[in-house]
């Protein structure tokens, strides 16, 4: 609504540039439309910066980078697409947010360790809605990445001072696309992928890649500020219109078509 405004108040005398402008601005709302909803997909991704041996993470912040494999570098996608993801957790639980657009457009995960479901949201402009996802519905938003073939290798890398294994990945719905990740297990958190198609691997990603609308994006971790976090900072806020799966994916559908 708010860029129909803008190219409605824009001199269209100048035809040619007009059209560039519309055009340009529709495909980076899309672009956005596809990396909002990525989060569906996300695993938890962890940070441990030089933690001696034996010691767990319990309660902290990571910031971790965001990177486009398939993106040219110099692509004005990359001035509107999300460059880093932020969590938050504590005891077991964990919020992950994506924000892009200079606020304007955010996505959430919300994981309370004593429920079974997640918590998803997403802020495009004035709209909020969230829903309760069970596994089921975290399936649905994106089949294509459902199954994958993990095999565990013998290699390690170094990632925030963190010596971490490896593991290969291969999409199943897609022979063509392999690669690999790096986790480790000194983080205090059972199940950490149980809500992510890397469930057969018993630790904390630190690496990984994720395919999702045609969007492949690659996740680095390298921050942690350990701390006290509080409670309620991992809560859903309170101006969110709580709605059904089925009714949230078409939300998101209805918001971006609005800029077609």
């Amino acid at each position: 609504m708010y860029i129909r405004r803008f190219l409605f108040t824009f001199p269209r005398q100048n035809h040619y540039v007009y059209r560039r402008l519309k055009i340009t601005l529709k495909l980076r709302t899309t672009a956005l439309a596809r990396s909002l909803t990525l989060l569906f997909v996300l695993p938890l991704v962890w940070s441990c910066d030089k933690i001696s041996f034996g010691d767990k993470i319990e309660s902290g912040t990571i910031e971790y980078e965001i990177t486009y494999p398939k993106i040219p570098k110099n692509s004005y996608m990359l001035d509107l697409l999300p460059q880093e993801m932020e969590t938050i957790f504590k005891d077991g639980s964990y919020r992950s947010d994506i924000i892009a657009g200079m606020g304007l457009f955010k996505t959430s995960i919300i994981c309370n360790k004593d429920n079974s479901h997640l918590v998803h949201s997403v802020k495009m402009l004035n709209e909020k809605k969230a829903s309760n996802l069970s596994a089921e519905d975290i399936n649905d938003f994106n089949p294509f990445f459902n199954q994958v073939e993990i095999e565990f290798i013998n290699e390690t890398k170094l990632i925030a001072g963190y010596e971490c294994d490896a593991a290969k990945v291969k999409v199943l719905g897609d022979s063509s696309w392999e690669f690999k990740v790096y986790y480790t297990n000194k983080i205090d958190l059972e199940e950490p992928n149980k809500h992510n198609p890397f469930k057969e691997i018993d630790g904390v990603l630190l690496e990984y890649e994720i395919l999702s609308y045609d969007l492949h994006m690659k996740f680095v971790a390298n921050k942690v500020i350990t701390g006290e976090i509080e409670s309620s900072d991992l809560d859903l806020e309170e101006d969110y219109e709580m709605v059904s799966p089925n009714q949230l994916k078409e939300e998101i559908e209805s918001i971006f078509a609005k800029v077609k």
